[in-house]
Formats: structure tokens, C-alpha cells, sequence
């Protein structure tokens, strides 16, 4: 039986919460490693107690697309209101299984009231298993006490942390929810991210003149150096508020005696805003151009649309959702944009409209990423409000 705690909040579903079991499970997820394209193990345990708790599951075949050994998950909690009832309009939710690299063991424990990962040269893993334990508990908590809810849909996608490809290759037939909500965010729960960039990846590859780098440098055409040369050009970092740049690898030249003859570079560039995404993408493109043609060499590019941005008004229905559940849970909220991307992007581009919360972890793809107790409990209380709310309040 749950024990009844007093609390500061409207909210009477947060009491109904099991905090000891919501623990657990999150210990259990945080134990079981899932780097990108490596989530089969966890996608089993997601599915086992989804298909335990009377969900429908299904998963798809994005795995076989992107070398992973799993695929999404989708998953429908069915509606148990009564016929005609404004609330069955259908949401979904949604965390990704995958995490960055793992190095080492995951040992969870509680530290001030925190958790932490013991062995200290390893994430946690909580971006983003605090998500996949708190919509666990909801779905749970929703059982145990016959709350009313419209159709749940849970998605759970794979390899997030390497190109968004699971959403990217996911099969959303199934998934008959316009709105939603996915908790993916760093930081205290109350954060509300509604607009996010577009990105570019950027693939240049400069072309000089092998030569012997001692016998006749003269003859050679320094690849690098060309690059080299481009770059000092350009400004990186963060250009302007909402606008970012980044050379993230370059990769050339075959021995020290040899003057490079070719050298790839991988860039990358995000806005807020298209039209000066496009703008970025050019004159890096016109740098390096500019650059490989003064020295007499050729330069080649590849741009690829890794995603495109989004910004979802504050007067559409998952964010009205989102700051009244906030509200009664006595959580102060934000609104804010976010030069990341997440499944979100995708899901938006795809005809959803989803927002983004922030999901109360710390330092995350880090050693030192930790998840507040507190905020684990908040998040799970956000979920369970959010499948329980009443649309038709809301609509009218």
C-alpha cells in the first residue's frame, strides 16, 4: 500500500506515486549499458514491463536500417474514459533508450540526496533512463489506481545520441497522437524548450599536391596548410544568440616527408532561424572556396540537413498543457530555446508537434552526471498529471 505523504502542491496524484518503486526501477535502467546501437538489453526490459502493465507493444525495424541491434518502441496505454469524453484525444510521450559511450561499470547510489554513478570515470546514464523510469512509474501509478487517462503513447527511440537516428527512421503509423511530450532537457523540471535549431553537417575536402616534403617542397600544394588557412578565417563558437559553428575534425596527410595532398574536414552549423543557417552554411563554404583557389587547390563540399528547427507557439495545446500542470504542481516553468537538437526536431518535421521538458539531469555525457531525487519524483509527478489532464477544461 502506498503511504500518503502531505505535500505543498494541487496536485493529488503525486502522492499516489510509489517513490521506493520509481527508485528501483530507475536503478535497474541505470545498471543495464545501452550505448548507441547496443539497446537491445534494455529495449527487452522496456517491453516486458510495458507488455506486463497490459500495454500493446510494438517495435520496429529502424535497428536493421542503422546497424543497432534493437529498434523504437511504441507502445498505447487505451483509453479508459467514458465514451464522448473531450479527454480521449491522445498524446504521446516520449525518452530515448540509447546513451553516450560507456567506460567502465554503472554502479548507482544515493549521495546527498542525489544519484551518482560510484565508479567515478563513467556517466550515470540518467540522459536519459530518468525519463524512461518516470514514465514507467506513471503508467504504473495510472494501473494501480484506475486513473482516467485518453490513449498513452509511449515512444522510445534508439540511437538519439548519434544523429537522432532512431526518429529519424521511425515507422509513426502507429502512433495516432498529434501532440506531445518528450522529456530529454537537462536541468530542475520546469523548463519548457519550444524552439530548436536547424543544423547542417558540413563535409569539405580540400585537394593540394603531393610532393617530397625535403627533395622538392616546392612542387607540393599543403593541403593543410590551405586549411589551415580557411579556418583563421572563420568565426566558431557561438556567432550570435541562436547561431552556432564548429570544425569538429580534420583528418589528412600520410607521412611527415610527404607534402598532405588531401584533407577532410567535418563542420557543422545551427540556427534558429533558416534563412541564417543558410547564410553560415555558405560563407563557410565560400571561406574555404576563396582559400583553396589562392593556393591552387580545389576544395569539395557535402551538406547534409542533419534536421530542421522548430518553434512550437505558446498558445498551442502542449504547452498550455505544460504550464498548468506546472502550475499545480507549484513548479516555476520557463519558456526557452535551445541551440540542441533532440527527438523533438524530428517528431516536428514529421507532422507532430511535440514539445521538449526538461527531465532534472545534471552534468549529463559526463562522470559527474547526477539526477536530484527530488527532481525524479517532480518529473514522474509531471507524466502522471499530463496523462491525467482534462482536455476539455482546457479546449473550452
Amino acid at each position: 500500500m502506498v503511504r500518503m505523504q502531505k505535500t505543498v502542491s494541487d496536485s493529488k496524484l503525486i502522492d499516489l506515486i510509489n517513490k521506493k518503486r520509481l527508485l528501483e526501477t530507475f536503478f535497474e535502467l541505470l545498471k543495464i549499458k545501452s550505448p548507441s546501437r547496443d539497446e537491445k538489453q534494455i529495449a527487452d526490459y522496456v517491453s516486458d514491463i510495458l507488455r506486463s502493465l497490459g500495454l500493446t507493444v510494438i517495435k520496429d525495424d529502424a535497428g536493421k536500417k542503422i546497424g543497432s541491434n534493437a529498434g523504437n518502441i511504441i507502445a498505447l496505454l487505451e483509453s479508459n474514459c467514458e465514451n464522448g469524453a473531450t479527454r480521449t484525444q491522445p498524446l504521446f510521450f516520449g525518452a530515448h533508450l540509447d546513451t553516450v559511450s560507456v567506460n567502465g561499470e554503472i554502479k548507482p547510489e544515493i549521495r546527498d540526496k542525489k544519484i551518482v554513478n560510484k565508479n567515478k570515470n563513467c556517466i550515470l546514464g540518467g540522459d536519459d533512463k530518468a525519463a524512461i523510469a518516470a514514465i514507467i512509474e506513471a503508467i504504473r501509478t495510472i494501473k494501480d489506481f484506475k486513473i482516467k487517462t485518453g490513449n498513452i503513447y509511449l515512444i522510445f527511440t534508439i540511437a538519439e545520441e548519434v544523429g537522432l537516428l532512431g526518429s529519424k527512421n521511425m515507422n509513426l503509423k502507429p502512433l495516432k497522437a498529434k501532440y506531445g511530450f518528450v522529456f530529454d532537457g537537462d536541468g530542475d523540471i520546469g523548463k519548457i524548450f519550444n524552439q530548436a535549431p536547424f543544423h547542417n553537417a558540413i563535409d569539405i575536402t580540400i585537394i593540394g599536391k603531393a610532393a617530397h616534403a625535403g627533395i622538392s617542397p616546392q612542387k607540393g600544394i599543403n593541403a593543410i596548410q590551405v586549411a589551415s588557412h580557411a579556418i583563421s578565417k572563420m568565426k566558431l563558437g557561438r556567432i550570435e544568440p541562436g547561431t552556432t559553428c564548429n570544425i569538429g575534425t580534420i583528418e589528412g596527410g600520410v607521412a611527415t616527408n610527404i607534402i598532405p595532398e588531401k584533407v577532410q574536414i567535418k563542420a557543422e552549423a545551427r540556427s534558429l532561424q533558416e534563412e541564417r543557417l543558410k547564410e553560415l552554411t555558405g560563407r563557410i563554404i565560400n571561406d574555404f572556396e576563396t582559400c583553396a583557389k589562392e593556393n591552387g587547390a580545389k576544395a569539395r563540399f557535402k551538406v547534409q540537413r542533419e534536421y530542421d528547427g522548430f518553434k512550437i507557439p505558446e498558445n498551442e495545446l502542449p504547452i498550455i498543457m505544460a504550464k498548468n500542470v506546472f502550475k499545480k504542481l507549484k513548479v516555476k516553468s520557463k519558456i526557452l530555446s535551445t541551440v540542441g537538437g533532440s527527438d523533438v526536431n524530428i517528431l516536428n518535421s514529421k507532422g507532430k508537434m511535440a514539445i521538449n521538458l526538461s527531465a532534472g539531469m545534471e552534468n549529463v555525457h559526463s562522470s559527474k552526471e547526477y539526477v536530484k531525487i527530488a527532481e525524479l519524483e517532480k518529473l514522474t509527478a509531471l507524466i502522471l498529471e499530463l496523462c491525467a489532464y482534462d482536455l476539455e477544461k482546457t479546449i473550452k
